[in-house]
């Protein structure tokens, strides 16, 4: 009988069975992101990490917000009004390390390139965490580039979290394309002489705007406007002087951020301007972001035309279009109060605030 080498063998061949199997390699795609880099993102997004502000927008439009684990700390007015469920994703007032990340079982990163850590995103792909750009890098030269960039970065977002998502980008950016050809259509008839000066007021400072790569300023040029910030080379966030803004002597002053027109209109030395002097200084609405980076950048887009050109755009019916933005692309339908709140630059409490001063 052959029964002793069996009980030898027994034992190991049980120990072999309790031993667990090597993991199976998860399986993923190829996305290419606003930098240009190319990364690996698992098939399956179940967990992401914003850590650039403009990233929860996205998320919520193509309607992933869920997926989200934790996100940069942002406050703007209709964040919550219109998804309360956001009081349950982990709120962060600066980059979390890398450890934390890892703890979290993030699947996917979405960044800035080179801000607020440079050598931040190379780290994290060193350890493992696929990390894309989404916002644009280097500079937009053209009304098409602008609009191409845009779109890019919103296909990125649907590109990551799979076929679905991207049909819903998509039905942004055919939206997207059909608004600025129609009011590049009728802003392309004004002589340069007779377009209206604007100077935008991001805060907070009065002197402090947006430069030549921004939602502000692009589509303030395809509504039309003469965009004063591009008598300067600022690219990006920044500051002017009161000389230079004395100087342009612009028409119009838009208020964004939530702050109070009071920023221009209480200082005497903004007086001798003609948006001050003429009341042509206007609160902007803000929505589930802020104007100045978010996909409702289209809404400031057409805000401004009617604002600049209301005899070239009177069909053009504001509260309807943003009443059909909301319910398109976030599932929203806003009241009647609620529109005119935003429309006067109100969130939903009735109040004008930036209380991250931000």
């Amino acid at each position: 009988m052959r029964i002793a080498p069996l009980l030898v063998l027994l034992p190991l061949l049980l120990g072999a069975c309790d031993k667990p199997s090597p993991t199976a390699p998860v399986a993923s795609r190829q996305v290419v992101d606003m930098a240009g880099r190319t990364v690996a993102v698992p098939e399956t997004i179940r967990s992401i990490a914003c850590l650039e502000v403009l990233c929860y927008e996205k998320l919520f439009l193509l309607g992933a917000s869920e997926r989200i684990a934790m996100m940069i700390r942002t406050n703007a007015p209709w964040m919550r009004q219109t998804n309360p469920a956001l009081d349950s994703i982990q709120q962060l007032g600066s980059d979390p390390d890398s450890e934390e990340l890892l703890r979290r079982q993030v699947d996917v990163v979405f960044h800035t390139y080179g801000y607020p850590a440079p050598g931040k995103i190379e780290r994290l792909a060193e350890m493992g965490i696929p990390t894309l750009v989404s916002q644009p890098v280097g500079a937009i030269d053209s009304i098409e580039a602008f609009v191409e960039s845009r779109k890019r970065m919103l296909r990125l977002f649907g590109a990551v979290l799979g076929p679905q998502y991207a049909a819903r980008a998509e039905e942004w950016c055919a939206y997207h394309d059909r608004l600025v050809a129609m009011v590049r259509e009728r802003t392309a008839q004004i002589p340069s002489a007779q377009k209206i000066r604007l100077f935008h007021v991001r805060g907070p400072a009065a002197t402090d705007t947006q430069g030549l790569t921004s939602n502000t300023y692009w589509y303030g040029v395809i509504a039309g406007a003469d965009m004063v910030i591009d008598r300067t080379r600022l690219a990006g966030r920044g500051s002017v002087a009161m000389e230079e803004l004395l100087n342009w002597n612009p028409q119009v002053i838009n208020i964004g951020r939530q702050y109070s027109a009071e920023r221009v209109t209480a200082n005497p030395r903004w007086k001798q301007i003609a948006a001050v002097r003429d009341g042509r200084v206007q609160e902007l609405p803000e929505g589930v972001f802020y104007w100045d980076g978010s996909t409702e950048g289209v809404l400031l887009m057409l805000y401004l035309a009617k604002e600049l050109y209301p005899q070239l755009f009177a069909d053009l019916d504001l509260r309807q279009e943003i009443r059909t933005y909301y319910a398109r692309f976030y599932r929203y339908a806003l009241s009647d109060q609620e529109l005119e709140l935003m429309l006067q630059g109100k969130g939903p409490d009735g109040r004008r605030h930036n209380e991250m001063n931000n």
